[in-house]
């Protein structure tokens, strides 16, 4: 049964625990809550956060260039998070469980959300402010960002939980292909109809 969204409390604690891991500060067992709540959580502000990029991208970014809102684009990037959010977490659980970890899914999955969470929101803040200062501002900033992210998500399947490097950027991949394999898969639907 899906939890609850959690209290505007756990997503201050969530990006506080990601800051705390990404510098080096703490490790996973002691800032993440590994547990069936602590999923929960990660998966809702993932959501949340992909909602609020959606709805950005669908009335802001859409409506500038077109003069005009497409008909449901909003429903189906929403349709698309949760449809990403579900199968990267199914993929990530029969991977751990065939290579004999089902203990490390939550120790994996919820770090590696609550990072990608801390990501999108930075990017956001970029987003924001790039419309009252020169975007080219922020370029070497989100580059920056995105090794650092990286990174921190490559340490969370090496040190955290024991895959091998090569393993853990695999992950990594995995994740990307997903989601980029869902929004290409909407591309070509949202063009047939």
């Amino acid at each position: 049964m899906i939890n609850p969204p959690p209290h505007p409390m756990a997503f201050k604690a969530g990006m506080i625990s990601a800051f705390r891991f990404m510098s080096k500060k703490d490790r996973v067992n002691n800032v993440f809550q590994l547990n069936k709540n602590g999923f929960w959580d990660s998966c809702w502000i993932v959501f949340f956060i992909n909602a609020v990029v959606s709805i950005l991208a669908s009335y802001g970014l859409k409506a500038n260039i077109d003069g005009d809102m497409q008909n449901g684009i909003l429903p189906r990037l929403l349709l698309i998070t949760v449809i990403d959010i579900c199968l990267f977490s199914i993929i990530v659980n029969f991977i751990f469980e065939k290579i004999g970890k089902p203990e490390a899914f939550y120790k994996f999955i919820i770090p590696f959300n609550w990072v990608q969470s801390f990501q999108a929101i930075i990017m956001l803040s970029f987003a924001v402010l790039g419309l009252f200062l020169p975007p080219s501002i922020f370029v070497f900033f989100s580059l920056g960002l995105v090794i650092w992210v990286t990174f921190s998500l490559w340490r969370i399947g090496k040190e955290e939980v024991g895959l091998t490097g090569w393993g853990a950027t695999g992950m990594i991949f995995l994740s990307v292909a997903s989601e980029a394999g869902l929004g290409m898969l909407s591309r070509a639907l949202s063009l047939s109809f």
